[in-house]
């Protein structure tokens, strides 16, 4: 668990959790309610990555904790026969302040909590109804609603510091999903403003849609809060070749530094792919390229409070495990089975990291 202080006396909570089975997942959820009690901490998201033998244990946090409009992201994996079986789950919790929960009119939810320093709001699990086969026209649903699940506690998509989009079967419709978002992205004036740290993964979800989303959103009430986005070292801008996001956005509070870092992939300075088809060097890369963004901010890796490593195949994970060996590091986070928005990569970490003041 890692704690990051938003306030002089409100936290932030991180839990990771990795389970194989139903009942590892059951008995490590159980403790992780135990664990949130203890702390009179409030879960405010619920992140799963697992297939469907998760459901009793996530069930039953869920009654324990007794927050209905809980946001939950679940994603599944690629294939939920194959082993090794890669699963886990993250809790964000807050403590010291009572957060407020919500739901859109399709039932998507929101929650907010507030700081003397800033107002918090946070979605996930963003599905619409709406027919998917058009992917282009079931982005823009999706990014209004968004919107809508933020503008529930007087937010706005220009408020959002990242955002993720969990895009069943990405790679066969990736080309309409960035141009809708980059559309939105000119009408909103978001270009404009802060560009969000982002994670598009290719992986399937519980309602069987196009897309699953989330976002982050902060309203700073001084100057003493600073949102910046920040460049990676190693690589080029996403948007040099087409995708709307920024490498990784910093929050700066007088309690707290925090970097969001987006999913980073095996991606030379240029744009391009590199070391096809070799796992092992794929997540040397990637590692590198998070670790020169986290040494450019006078962090490292003992600053996670938070990632999620994805594998295009689950034997891949075995990798990433021996890389941190060879650091003698153990990074807190979850392991899923996913597509990369490339053919060419087999390998994706997204990193939060925080320094506490």
């Amino acid at each position: 668990m890692k704690k990051i202080n938003l306030s002089k006396n409100i936290e932030e909570l991180h839990y990771p959790i990795i389970f194989d089975s139903a009942k590892s997942a059951k008995d490590s959820l159980a403790r992780l309610a135990e664990a949130l009690k203890s702390e009179n901490a409030v879960p405010v998201t619920l992140e799963v990555f697992s297939g469907d033998f998760a459901e009793s244990g996530v069930k039953e946090f869920l009654e324990t904790m007794g927050i209905p409009n809980l946001p939950v992201n679940w994603i599944k994996p690629l294939d939920e026969t194959s082993l090794p079986v890669l699963a886990g789950a993250h809790i964000t919790a807050i403590k010291g302040c009572t957060p407020k929960f919500a739901a859109t009119k399709q039932e998507n939810r929101s929650v907010f909590y507030s700081t003397p320093e800033a107002d918090y709001c946070r979605t996930f699990g963003i599905i619409v109804k709406s027919e998917d086969s058009d992917g282009y026209k079931h982005t823009l649903d999706n990014l209004e609603e968004i919107s809508a699940a933020l503008g529930i506690f007087g937010f706005s998509y220009n408020d959002i510091a990242r955002t993720w989009f969990y895009n069943d079967d990405i790679l066969s419709w990736y080309a309409p999903f960035n141009k809708a978002r980059t559309e939105f992205y000119s009408e909103h004036k978001i270009f404009e403003g802060l560009l969000p740290a982002s994670t598009g993964i290719g992986a399937p979800n519980r309602a069987g849609k196009k897309i699953t989303s989330g976002a982050i959103a902060m309203k700073p009430h001084s100057d003493s809060i600073k949102i910046s986005e920040l460049e990676s070292p190693l690589q080029c801008g996403a948007t040099d070749y087409g995708s709307s996001f920024s490498r990784a956005v910093e929050i700066e509070t007088p309690h707290s530094r925090r970097i969001m870092i987006s999913g980073t992939a095996s991606i030379e300075s240029g744009g391009e792919t590199a070391h096809e088809g070799d796992i092992k060097a794929q997540v040397k890369l990637t590692m590198d390229v998070i670790e020169a963004i986290l040494r450019s901010r006078n962090m490292n890796f003992s600053d996670t409070v938070r990632s999620i490593v994805y594998c295009l195949r689950p034997e891949y994970y075995a990798s990433f495990l021996e890389w941190q060996r060879s650091r003698g590091i153990d990074i807190p986070h979850c392991p899923s089975f996913s597509i990369v928005c490339r053919s060419d990569l087999l390998f994706e970490v997204e990193l939060e990291a925080a320094v506490n003041l």
